[in-house]
């Protein structure tokens, strides 16, 4: 039996005495807390009747509608394939339409519908109550401290 102090996989970095402690630290503290603010966002958007991938949908052409689906797939770092099953299955529920480009025949612009705008804006309320929940631990200083770490890693 091995000391049970030591680590069983010593290429692994030791949390407490490798020079890349912190970049791992905060790598699964980003992780963890992404994971948890997305299942309880998750959640609230359930009880809107969406999912978060659909809500992210709804939530870009409401910020500015008439973009493609390649241009919608690279704002939801998503490929163009997963972004049609997507706009598929919003455009069925009667959210959102697709109309054709009238400068490139193969493309066709993205547009929310009256119902997609109707869901987007009764949705948007509980997304942003949650969102402010989750860091109202923070202070208007560190939240901007944290944006500005965040796009320098970005």
């Amino acid at each position: 039996m091995g000391d049970a102090t030591q680590p069983t996989h010593p290429d692994l970095p030791v949390l407490n005495e490798d020079p890349r402690a912190w970049e791992v630290k905060v790598w699964v503290k980003l992780a963890r807390l992404y994971t948890l603010i997305e299942r309880r966002l998750g959640q609230c958007l359930a009880e809107q009747g969406l999912s978060l991938s659909q809500f992210d949908v709804l939530a870009t052409l409401w910020h500015g509608e008439g973009i493609t689906q390649q241009e919608l797939a690279e704002h939801l770092l998503v490929t163009k394939g997963n972004v049609v099953g997507l706009i598929d299955r919003v455009s069925a529920a009667g959210w959102v339409e697709r109309r054709p480009d009238p400068d490139d025949r193969r493309a066709n612009r993205l547009y929310l519908t009256n119902a997609g705008r109707e869901r987007v804006s009764r949705a948007f309320p509980c997304h942003l109550a949650d969102i402010c929940k989750s860091f109202s631990q923070l202070t208007d200083d560190e939240l901007r401290q944290m944006h500005q770490l965040l796009e320098k890693l970005d």
